[in-house]
């Protein structure tokens, strides 16, 4: 009895086992690799602003966001304004209907839009960004993305992500004022979108101010 007890603990003790810090790892691997295997994404979404000045008034959004492989994006709002975001890739327009006024800049130049490339299958979390375990929320997990040295416009975004599958169901963005915006995506889909969608030509009567010159300057 006693050899055999001595051979079970021997076994138990070479048993691999994964630690938290594995388990984090094959977390952050899935948000990869789920956002790379999917060239489309939809989604109808809200979103609630908390203003460090006013916290006791938060500013609630609605509309539609769309992705596409390679670096395609677009923000319809519809509440409580029309207000498009409208990415090609390359080029990325603001877009203020009531305002007519239309704001024209190169994606580059916007480092929170490039920081989230990995929404729409490109960089790596784990090299993009400084990890950390935000423990459970419900049944999802929180992952917390820090900017690295030179990412300024934005101080945290929490990932809440389905652990399944590595799927993003809702992100948390602080940025250095210290403003929080929180956005639930619903209805999600991966079927394919027309390229058109991820084009833009503001209408005649729009003012354009066009920030990709102004960069150059």
């Amino acid at each position: 009895m006693t050899r055999l007890f001595l051979v079970a603990a021997l076994l138990f003790t070479l048993t691999p086992t994964h630690s938290k810090a594995d388990e984090f790892d094959v977390l952050v691997t899935k948000v990869n690799q789920f956002y790379k295997d999917r060239s489309d994404f939809s989604a109808r979404f809200t979103q609630k602003v908390v203003r460090a000045h006013l916290p006791n008034r938060p500013v609630k959004k609605e509309g539609k966001v769309f992705f596409q492989k390679p670096g395609r994006m677009r923000w319809d709002y519809t509440k409580p304004d029309a207000v498009y975001y409208i990415s090609d890739g390359s080029i990325l327009w603001n877009y203020v209907p009531e305002a007519k006024i239309a704001y024209k800049m190169n994606v580059k130049d916007s480092d929170l839009f490039f920081a989230l490339r990995f929404l729409y299958g490109e960089g790596d979390l784990a090299k993009d960004f400084l990890l950390e375990d935000g423990g459970s929320q419900g049944p999802n997990r929180v992952i917390v993305l820090k900017p690295r040295d030179g990412q300024q416009n934005f101080k945290e975004l929490k990932l809440i992500v389905a652990p399944a599958d590595g799927q993003i169901t809702e992100t948390v963005l602080t940025d250095p004022a210290g403003n929080v915006s929180h956005i639930s995506f619903l209805k999600v889909s991966f079927k394919p979108l027309p390229l058109k969608g991820f084009s833009f030509q503001p209408p005649d009567d729009v003012q354009v101010e066009d920030l990709t010159q102004k960069a150059k300057q």
